[in-house]
Parts: structure tokens; C-alpha cells; sequence
């Protein structure tokens, strides 16, 4: 049985929380490694881009509301913290971290971004930095995963509202039942340099899992269950 703490002792985070690199303010890059780790261990991560907190904040609740003895996978609760504290998209250098990955289809130059999910047109100009893995919450990213070889990864973002999984994963397919959102193998539109297109590159299965455009208030009520089950979740057998 899954043992949960108390709501009045899930105030802090829990301990075990470990360092593996710094963001471009200085700010470190904090990781907590599963605590059951085996062969089949995956790693979650939440902000990427620091305007995107539903998922972050959820993700968060999750981790102080599981026991951490009961962690079988791994967390990044904010790959960019600079972002996260200045409400940006991009990090504190302008750069949008998730087309700054060395993936092979990177491109230099510009990306775009609707200024919020009810703008029409994606017309807020973003870099995609000076060459793959420029900014250190990329490199680092990219470092960690190679160094602790993760089974799979979910990437949480939002706020298209859909589990993004070409591979129809049974953790994909499990992500569209637990979160009650709908399963696809494309978000619709081009992603040079994203993380998910690194992670193609080296066949590491990767999901992006989209929140709608809620509030972080309203994502811990609709979402804990199922994100606090993730931390422990086990392909069937």
C-alpha cells in the first residue's frame, strides 16, 4: 500500500534533494533522485518554460504529499528556475530553453510564442541561442540524463491539454486515462530543438504532458492523485 503523509506535514519538500549544475543567474539546479531507483526508473520533469507554473506547482504538491520512501522515479521540478522566479518564458538570457536542445534538428536564430493561450497569433519573439546546449540549464539538463541513464522521461508543460506520445506508450496511454486528457502523437506544429526531439535522437522514449490552461490552484486539485501516482507508477505485468 502507497502511504501518503498527512496534509499538515506537507509543508516542506522532502529531503535527498541534489545539485546538478546552475542556471544562468547562478540559481542551482536541483534534482531528486528516486529514492527505489531500479532498471526501470524514469525521470519528470516541470518548468521548463517559467511561465507554465500548473504543472510545477503540481508536481511539487505531489512530492511532499508521497512518502519518499515510496519514490520510484525521479524529479525536476524547475529546469528553468530563472524563468520560474522572473515569470518568463525563456531564461533570464532570452533564450527558450526547449528549442535550445542539441538535437538534430536545432535551428539558430529566432522561435515564437503566443503571448497567452488566448492569443491568436504566436508573434513574441524568443532565441533559440547562439549554437545546441548554449545555455547551462540545457547542458545540464543533458548531462544528468546521460549520467543517470533514466527508462523513460515525462515532460510536463502546458497549456495545449493533451498527453504528446507517438510511441502510444502504455505509460502514455496510462498518463491519458489518469489525467483525463486526450492522447496524440503531435502537438501540431514544429518543434526544431526541442527536448522531445533530443530525446528521439537517442531513442530514450520521451512523453510531453500538457496541461490546459488552468490555474496552479485548480491543477492541484484536478491533478494530484494522478501526479502523486506517477511517482510510483509500474508498468503492468
Amino acid at each position: 500500500m502507497t502511504a501518503l503523509r498527512p496534509r499538515p506535514q506537507r509543508g516542506p519538500l522532502p529531503p535527498g534533494a541534489e545539485r546538478y549544475g546552475a542556471s544562468a543567474l547562478g540559481a542551482p539546479l536541483l534534482w531528486f533522485p528516486a529514492t527505489q531507483p531500479s532498471a526501470q526508473s524514469g525521470l519528470i520533469i516541470a518548468g521548463t518554460h517559467g511561465d507554465e507554473n500548473a504543472a510545477m506547482v503540481t508536481l511539487s504538491c505531489a512530492l511532499r504529499t508521497l512518502e519518499s520512501s515510496h519514490r520510484l522515479h525521479s524529479v525536476v521540478l524547475a529546469v528553468n528556475p530563472d524563468g520560474c522566479q522572473l515569470g518568463l518564458r525563456a531564461n533570464a538570457r532570452g533564450v527558450d530553453l526547449n528549442r535550445n536542445f542539441p538535437a538534430a534538428n536545432w535551428k539558430p536564430g529566432e522561435t515564437v510564442y503566443r503571448w497567452n493561450s488566448a492569443a491568436e497569433a504566436r508573434d513574441v519573439t524568443l532565441s533559440t541561442g547562439e549554437h545546441p546546449a548554449s545555455e547551462p540549464e540545457t547542458a545540464a539538463l543533458c548531462q544528468l540524463i546521460h549520467q543517470s541513464k533514466p527508462a523513460w522521461i515525462v515532460s510536463f508543460h502546458d497549456p495545449l491539454g493533451c498527453i504528446e506520445d507517438p510511441a502510444r506508450s502504455p505509460l502514455g496511454e496510462w498518463l491519458a486515462r489518469a489525467f483525463a486528457l486526450p492522447l496524440v502523437g503531435s502537438v501540431g506544429y514544429e518543434t526544431p530543438g526541442s527536448f522531445g526531439s533530443w530525446c528521439a535522437d537517442m531513442d530514450l522514449p520521451c512523453i510531453t504532458a500538457e496541461f490546459p490552461a488552468i490555474s496552479a490552484d485548480e491543477a492541484t486539485e484536478r491533478y494530484l492523485a494522478p501526479m502523486t501516482a506517477l511517482l510510483h507508477w509500474q508498468p503492468q505485468r
